[in-house]
Formats: structure tokens, C-alpha cells, sequence
């Protein structure tokens, strides 16, 4: 049966790297062009195909469904989908868009259409329908020009779906009476208010915090909140490694378990709370009725990291083409097989991987910017193959970031993990604290005196601790034990934590019998649900109460390579004593340490300003 092919060629004024974020993002365009949701369904086991899902659709009043290949793409040049029909009027359906950057700076852009009916007489209706999609494209491509040419509306800011009035006012008030910051509450009232059901369904506030030119941790307070006034409510996505999006959902981290699996790259993976579990928000039903409904899974806008995709026939060889920046790279095949990929000035022009076994090889290529990279697929199955960027900033607000957050422990505290699962962390830095003199206090002082000034200081780290985006775990007798996504805020808050202690006890009752020592350690960590709080433990966790061991009263002891890459502000607050080395055991390394203390005397400042 002959194909029913119709092309559109249209001039654009902005440029493809303008064009193609835009015109990519396929479920938004289907949205307003297709108007009909899917219903995608895992495909069944022991498939060759290199469709990895079973769609079930609606278009010009017939009900079908078809298995979708994997698309395939090259970063601002072109993309493409096939659709394999198993029921409706088609056999098959081809869509793709080819961006060509134009003399003027512009962009033709050529979109075409493939239909093969099932049946001759359906030719006409394919043809109609062809055209009219095809149509509905072209005036969106030229609504996208518009946008980015004349500062037109973005045609996908039309909102779907209408905002309880009532509840947003309720919203902007007692927010504002929490204290959290009016540009902030404004922002996200807004959101819900405006903003289409596709920008709703999955509210990351990282990204919102970007676009908007906001504080990120502050807007992710903010949300928190607006989740225990019922305004939002939070979900947990388990993103894939790989593709990085969200292949499960589920409203508790209870729920989480410690594996997870990626239908779309058939990858199974650990899950790790800073890596593979994002918290995301969705307005209330009672705010906004927002229903989640996916009008398409797999165009090149829901996988940024990813410049090249392509799918490889069983037996055959097919050329991707090689970023046009240099930088380290990385190969993936379907089912997990990787290959390092640098590409650099004076490589070779082309580079040859082989799949086969579950794995590529050789295990590292090189190649010339632009080059061919040629991928040979010795399996017995189609399979997609992609080339990504390496150290994509993702914008997610992690578990382990949220869980380090005092608003989440204090406002969630029933949202824990399962106590029989704990769940790793790929890098935490911890911190130990320890309040020295504390026999010679309780002794000189009293036990009740004694317990004021120790329960006192626990008050003052925490402040500092929270406003360094950092959380306390918990306070062991005299000491505290906190946790930091990044090392170099640990080691800022330990700064602040030593010169704040030292203003404390200046006034305190008592205070000239104390001092403090602090110790940080970063590493992988395990996090577990004990005594109805979350808990650290690990080597990592050994390994920071080691550190802190080695500490003396007012120094602050660190890995020594986390002090290199200090900037010169923050080593200017601190005297480098020495370089230490220590052991730990279990440790095959020893750890190598710096020894500091504060570069000013905080007592000898303050009465200097006294004066």
C-alpha cells in the first residue's frame, strides 16, 4: 500500500538552537495540535522490537494503538518517531522535523508526515488528517517564532484548567504569615493560578526558582508549607540514571523502595536518595483540578542531557554524529552497556563501538567534534542507543536535599523511610560537633546550670546549622551531629557555627569553662528510619567522628582536598594550623586532613569593638 507523505517548509527567523528546545517538546505540541491523551502500557517481555511501549490513542475518531519506537534525534538539527499500528486504520506512521540554519541566521524548517493506511480507500481521510496535523505544526512552529522573535505569548502558556480564587488568597496569607519571603509565595500563587496543566502536573522547585530569579532552598520552603495548608501536594519521582525522568511516583518516602526499573532504557538500578528520588509538587484538587495525562513520553525535550538518539537494526551499523563541543561524553545502549566518549580537536574523524553481550566496546572512544561515531549492534534486538552530556545540571530537589531541610523533619515528621529499608546516599558531608570542659562545668557549675548552657549551645548551632542549608540528625550528651548535601557549606557552616559558639559563651553563665571542636567527612552514606527520625550511618559516618576526635578545643578539622578548593574569602576566615593524617579502621586510605582554627580571636574582636 502506498504511503500518504505531506511536508510543510516554513522560514523561521530565529535560529534551530533557539527553535529546537521549543519544538521538541512534543507532549506540549500534542497538547494543542493532537488534543487527545495516550495510555502507555510496558510492552511485553521478549519483544525484538526496539518499542519499548504499547500506546493506546484516539485521532480522527478512531481508537488505536501502536508500539512506539524510541525517537531519534540530532541536537538541533532533527528528530523523528515511527509508530508500528497493531490495530486502526494505519499500518504505520512516520513524524518527523529537520531544522536547517539559513543564510540570515534563520531556520527553514521542514516538517513531514508519513501515513500508510490499511486500506486504499482510507487514503483520502490519511491524506485529510495529514494535512491538517501537519497544518496545526506549522502554525505552532510559527507561534514558537514569534515568541522568541517579537516577545509574542509562548503558545503554551494557555492555561487548561481553572484556580479556586478563594484558596490561592489563603495561600498569599498565611504564607506570608510564616514568614517566608512575599516574592517567593507570589511566584507560586501565581503558578497555580496561570500556568498550563503540562507546567502543574510536576512541579520541580529548582526549576522554578531559575526561571523565576528566586532563591531555590527558599522556594522549596515555601512549598513545603504550602503542602501542610493543603495548597500542594508532594510526590516523590524515582528518575532513571540514564534518561533522567521520573519512570514511578509515589506520595511517601516510605514507598520508596531500594531498586527501581526504567522501562525505556530496560535499566535496572539501586536507588539513591541525592540521585534517583526528586520530590515535585502538584496543585491540590481543591486549588486546581490538574489531571496527569501524557499526550507523548519520548521527544528529545524530556532528556536535554541526550544531543544524539538513534535506534540500531538487529545486525546492523548505523552513524550517529559526534557533539559539536568538545568535552567527556558518554555512550548508552539500551539494557545499560556504556562507553566513554571524548571528543576533541585532533581526534580521529571517526570512532567504531561494538554492542554486543551487554556491553560496548571498547570501553573508551575518541573523536574529532562533528565526527562519525559508528555503533555495530551485534544483539539478536533492534535497540536505541544514545549520546550524552556528562554533569547535566538535573535542578532537582533531591530526597537527600529535602531530608536535609529542618521545615521537612519538622513539618513531615510521618514521612520517613521504611524502617527495614535504609536507602543509600552517594555523597553527604557530616559534621560532628563536641562541647569540651563539660566535666570541669557540670562540676564548677551544677548539673542544672550546666544542662541550660549545654541545651543553650545546641540552639545556637542549630540556627547556624539551618541557615547554611544544612540539618541537625541529632545531639549525642554534648554533641551534635549534622548533615550538608555539599562540603564546602559544611565547612562555611562550621566557620559560622566556632565564631557564633565563641559570641555564646562570651555571655553566657559559665561559658569561660567551654569550648567546641567540630570535624567534618564527606562520602556515601546509608539513610534509615530510627527512632522515628532519619538517621545517618555508614563508614562515612565513622569516618566524620574520627575526624572530630582529632579536633582540639576551637579548630575545625577537614579533608584536606575540600580546604583546597575553598574560596579565598572562606580560607581567609580560618588559620591553617597543620596538615594532619589519620587512620580509620575498615579504611583502606589514611585520611588526609587539615587542622584550623579561626583566623581572628571572636572574644579579643569583640572587645576591641567594645572599646
Amino acid at each position: 500500500m502506498r504511503s500518504v507523505v505531506v511536508t510543510s517548509t516554513i522560514t523561521l527567523a530565529s535560529a534551530p538552537p533557539d527553535v529546537w528546545p521549543l519544538i521538541t517538546d512534543t507532549d506540549r505540541a500534542n497538547r494543542l495540535v493532537i488534543g487527545s491523551s495516550n495510555v502507555y502500557r510496558p510492552i511485553e517481555p521478549g519483544s525484538k522490537s526496539s518499542a519499548r511501549f504499547v500506546v493506546e490513542a484516539r485521532a480522527a475518531g478512531f481508537s488505536m494503538s501502536y508500539e512506539e519506537a524510541p525517537f531519534e534525534w540530532t541536537l538541533n538539527k532533527s528528530f523523528s518517531v515511527y509508530r508500528k499500528m497493531r490495530n486502526g486504520p494505519l499500518h504505520a506512521y512516520t513524524y518527523g522535523v529537520t531544522l536547517e540554519p539559513s543564510r540570515d541566521g534563520g531556520t527553514r524548517a521542514t516538517l513531514r508526515l508519513e501515513l500508510e493506511p490499511r486500506h486504499w480507500a482510507l487514503q483520502p481521510v490519511a491524506r485529510l488528517q495529514g494535512k491538517r496535523i501537519v497544518a496545526g505544526m506549522a502554525r505552532l512552529a510559527e507561534s514558537i517564532d514569534a515568541h522568541l522573535r517579537d516577545h509574542a505569548p509562548s503558545p503554551y502558556l494557555k492555561p487548561s484548567s481553572p484556580a479556586n480564587a478563594e484558596r490561592l488568597d489563603f495561600a498569599r496569607r498565611e504564607l506570608g504569615k510564616r514568614g517566608l519571603d512575599a516574592g517567593v509565595v507570589e511566584a507560586i500563587v501565581e503558578l497555580i493560578r496561570t500556568a498550563p496543566d503540562a507546567d502543574l502536573v510536576r512541579v520541580r522547585p529548582f526549576e522554578l526558582a531559575r526561571d523565576r530569579g528566586l532563591d531555590g532552598r527558599e522556594t522549596l520552603r515555601a512549598l513545603l508549607h504550602a503542602v501542610t495548608l493543603g495548597i500542594v501536594e508532594l510526590r516523590w519521582a524515582l528518575v532513571c540514571p540514564s534518561c533522567r525522568t521520573a519512570n514511578d511516583q509515589v506520595t511517601s518516602l516510605a514507598d520508596v523502595g531500594s531498586e527501581s526499573h526504567c522501562q525505556l532504557c530496560d535499566l535496572s538500578y539501586g536507588v539513591e536518595l541525592d540521585r534517583a528520588v526528586e520530590a515535585t509538587f502538584v496543585p491540590h484538587p481543591s486549588v486546581r483540578e490538574v489531571t496527569n495525562r501524557m499526550f507523548c513520553i519520548g521527544g528529545p525535550w524530556r532528556t536535554p542531557h541526550v544531543v544524539v538518539q538513534a535506534v540500531v537494526g538487529e545486525g546492523e551499523a548505523r552513524t550517529l554524529e559526534a557533539p559539536s563541543e568538545p568535552g567527556r561524553y558518554r555512550l548508552f545502549a539500551r539494557g545499560g552497556a556504556v562507553a566513554s566518549l571524548e571528543v576533541a580537536a585532533g581526534a580521529p574523524a571517526r570512532a567504531e563501538a561494538r554492542l554486543e553481550g551487554g556491553a560496548l566496546s571498547p570501553a573508551e572512544l575518541r573523536v574529532a567534534p562533528e565526527g562519525q561515531v559508528v555503533v555495530v549492534n551485534a544483539t539478536p534486538a533492534q535497540l536505541h542507543v544514545k549520546i550524552e552530556r556528562l554533569g547535566y545540571a538535573t535542578l532537582a530537589a533531591t530526597a537527600h536535599v529535602v531530608t536535609t531541610m529542618t521545615e521537612f523533619r519538622r513539618l513531615f515528621s510521618k514521612d520517613l523511610l521504611k524502617p527495614s529499608t535504609p536507602l543509600k546516599v552517594a555523597s553527604s558531608t557530616i559534621l560532628f560537633s563536641d562541647l569540651t570542659g563539660s566535666t570541669a562545668l557540670y562540676t564548677a557549675a551544677g548539673d542544672a546550670a550546666a544542662f541550660r548552657l549545654v541545651d543553650d549551645h545546641f540552639d545556637v548551632l542549630r540556627r547556624v546549622i539551618d541557615a547554611h542549608g544544612g540539618v541537625v540528625v541529632k545531639t549525642m550528651g554534648d554533641a551534635v551531629m549534622a548533615a550538608f548535601v555539599d562540603p564546602l557549606g559544611g565547612v562555611r557552616a562550621a566557620i559560622a557555627c566556632l565564631h557564633a559558639f565563641e559570641e555564646f559563651r562570651v555571655d553566657a553563665a559559665n561559658g569561660e569553662l567551654t569550648g567546641i571542636k567540630l570535624g567534618l567527612f564527606t562520602g556515601p552514606c546509608y539513610v534509615v528510619t530510627a527512632n522515628d527520625a532519619i538517621d545517618y550511618f555508614g563508614q562515612t559516618v565513622n569516618c566524620a567522628a574520627r575526624v572530630q576526635h582529632c579536633a582540639e578545643t576551637g579548630q575545625i578539622v577537614f579533608e584536606e582536598d575540600v580546604y583546597a578548593r575553598l574560596a579565598d574569602e572562606d580560607k581567609a576566615k580560618l588559620r591553617l594550623i597543620e596538615r594532619v593524617e589519620t587512620r580509620v579502621k575498615g579504611v583502606e586510605h589514611a585520611l588526609r586532613l587539615v587542622r584550623t582554627r579561626l583566623a581572628v580571636d571572636v572574644v579579643s574582636e569583640r572587645a576591641a569593638r567594645a572599646v
